[in-house]
């Protein structure tokens, strides 16, 4: 089991997989308490050593199916895992300095090598594989899943970018430059952990209370015509004006502002994050803003 306190560049640890077989992984990149992992290509009943030959080699998959295999790295949150075994550390070689991902794994677990087995798996017994995941798939389908967010901007910093936006100006693209500027400032996983509270915010308010009280074209049983995308963009609306009127707005609906819209919010970090990097902005949110998909919210509709 592990007993390492720090994490260091370049360290290797050994973690627990399905079947009595172990995996690897290679610390990357280290951002705060955040920890990108290199997914290594080693799977077997033994535990490996430092001279293990695959441990060095970064698994190549699929991220996506039917799209074009590439090395798997992914961000981590949190502590080493109990579970993982520290075996050694390597210095990066000059292929994997600078090596960068925009995949987030969530909490780091002792399942952090878990893909090398699913590609072992998929080349030893493909067809037991795919019954296997269809199976995961409907069980998960059955569940209630509740979305639950990743890590998040301090509220502090969230609610002070939010509130640069400039209503004195004119067109949509004035107001938020001051806050994209602002948001740019910060790291570009500060920029991911910005759009994550924007989701979170966002997801909240998506509930039938909220959408029956939007105005004219307001959510109704009886099948008034309901523009989710435009349910969307009031929520936008609502966080745009900062924090006073979001709390206002997300205990009470009947305060739920009406008529009025704020689209571009949604490109804020998109924008802020292009200005830091200079590349398009790629990122999945542990809770969605899309309309419909916070179930509590809607539980007496769906």
């Amino acid at each position: 089991m592990n007993s390492k306190k720090s994490v260091q560049v370049g360290d290797i640890f050994v973690a627990p997989l399905p079947m009595n077989k172990y995996g690897a992984v290679k610390v990357m990149d280290i951002i705060d308490r955040s920890y990108l992992l290199g997914i290594t290509n080693y799977i077997d009943e033994q535990v490996p050593t430092i001279e293990s030959e695959k441990i060095h080699e970064v698994l190549i998959t699929e991220l996506i199916i039917g799209e074009s295999k590439k090395p798997l790295y992914e961000w981590v949150d949190g502590r080493i895992p109990k579970e993982l075994i520290f075996i050694g550390n390597t210095p990066l070689t000059k292929e994997e300095q600078g090596i960068e991902s925009n995949i987030f794994g969530g909490n780091w677990s002792k399942d952090c090598a878990l893909s090398v087995y699913y590609e072992w798996r998929r080349q030893t017994d493909p067809e037991g594989f795919t019954l296997e995941i269809q199976k995961e798939e409907e069980a998960l389908a059955l569940k209630n899943y509740i979305s639950k967010p990743k890590k998040m901007l301090e509220e502090k910093v969230f609610w002070g970018i939010v509130s640069l936006l400039d209503w004195s100006k004119q067109s949509d693209e004035e107001i938020i430059e001051p806050a994209i500027k602002e948001l740019s400032t910060l790291t570009a996983w500060q920029i991911r952990h910005f759009e994550e509270t924007l989701s979170y915010k966002l997801f909240l308010l998506d509930t039938e209370e909220h959408a029956r009280e939007i105005g004219e074209y307001c959510f109704s049983p009886q099948g008034q015509h309901f523009s989710p995308d435009l349910f969307l963009y009031a929520r936008c609306a609502v966080v745009a004006r900062g924090k006073e009127v979001f709390e206002d707005v997300l205990s009470n609906p009947l305060k739920m502002l009406k008529d009025t819209e704020f689209e571009i919010l949604l490109s804020l970090s998109s924008k802020a994050y292009y200005v830091k990097m200079g590349k398009e902005f790629e990122y999945d949110s542990g809770c969605s803003y899309e309309t419909f998909l916070n179930k509590e919210g809607w539980s007496n509709t769906l």
